[in-house]
């Protein structure tokens, strides 16, 4: 498991955000899940105005991260 400084934390969520942000995601929300879960400290939820939209935001996410040299664990909407 990869502990996160609270700096990095923010970074990570802020670059999240950014990338839904980017190709207009409906209401991105954020949850802290670190007293829930022993896999994840936090999750981000958002939806789409259709299944293709709901493509394109994993995949701006995905590029995003792994651009900054981070891989995600989990993606949903990823096969639709």
């Amino acid at each position: 498991m990869i502990d996160l400084t609270a700096s990095e934390h923010d970074a990570l969520t802020g670059l999240v955000l950014d990338a839904l942000d980017d190709l207009k995601a409906v209401d991105p929300v954020v949850i802290d899940v670190k007293a829930l879960s022993s896999v994840m400290d936090f999750l981000v939820i958002a939806s789409g105005t259709s299944t293709r939209h709901v493509k394109s935001l994993a995949d701006n996410v995905i590029m995003r991260a792994k651009s900054e040299a981070m891989r995600p664990i989990g993606i949903e909407g990823e096969t639709v």
